[in-house]
């Protein structure tokens, strides 16, 4: 009886990233608010961040393929006059990446070339350090599926208002399944009476507090939008914006992908 109790629980909780990717609730962003958004083409499809004009951020369980790119300057995926089209060179998770647990889900991607930044496509910069978040009203953003029941995703970039959840309130929600919560991690939930959140392919998108970049879309759980469980972030920590840092000074010079 407690394992298949085990197992319902664990059920209710996503398991790869196929499961993220939707922006439930919101809006439809202003074309081209967020310039800095680029949709990735993978194993499946996330989001991302362009944070140098050749390396965008993501969730390091957004897998990478040899035939994987990047879409930067898109607001509806279908008109394609202002995006560029970019192949990925390589991609570097986070050595401590955890696949099971989802910790350290962080992963840099190289392009294979430059953007060309304009009013369209730019860089969104890293925050100096770490960022104060406690009580923040932040935002998310991805052309994820609107409705958890449905697999087709939104056409257009969507966004929606969140805010912080304490992590001691988090880990009590999440205590019971495979997935603790752990101080490199952030947990943001929908505002009273909204059902707003992530979810998905929206997996390595940006949570931004205060227009600061803060976190990446990370998991949470299978009923989006669920205002009893908060969606999952990683955060921006010291120790992860040192590892992004070091990682993008180095030379990588040869082709390979995870």
């Amino acid at each position: 009886m407690e394992h298949l109790l085990l197992l319902f629980v664990l059920s209710l909780f996503h398991i790869n990233g196929n499961f993220c990717s939707e922006i439930i609730g919101g809006k439809e962003a202003a074309p081209h608010s967020r310039p800095y958004m680029a949709f990735l083409e993978l194993e499946d499809y996330c989001g991302g961040v362009l944070v140098k004009p050749n390396w965008i951020l993501t969730a390091a369980h957004c897998k990478v393929t040899n035939d994987s790119y990047a879409i930067l300057g898109a607001h509806n995926l279908k008109d394609t006059h202002e995006q560029q089209k970019i192949g990925i060179k390589r991609a570097i998770q986070h050595p401590g990446f955890d696949e099971a647990l989802l910790s350290n889900d962080i992963q840099l991607l190289q392009l294979e070339k430059n953007a060309t930044l304009n009013k369209f496509v730019d860089v969104f910069p890293l925050p100096k350090g770490e960022e104060k978040i406690e009580g923040k009203l932040c935002s998310v953003a991805g052309w994820g599926q609107t409705d958890p029941k449905k697999k087709e995703r939104s056409e257009v970039l969507r966004e929606a208002n969140l805010t912080i959840v304490d992590n001691d309130v988090c880990k009590k929600k999440y205590n019971k399944t495979n997935r603790p919560i752990t101080d490199s991690m952030v947990c943001a939930g929908p505002l009273k009476k909204r059902n707003d959140d992530t979810c998905g392919g929206d997996s390595g998108g940006p949570l931004l507090c205060d227009k600061k970049y803060v976190g990446i879309t990370s998991f949470g759980v299978a009923d989006c939008g669920n205002p009893k469980f908060p969606s999952v972030y990683t955060r921006l920590t010291e120790d992860y914006l040192k590892w992004i840092r070091t990682t993008i000074r180095g030379d990588y010079s040869e082709t390979i992908t995870t």
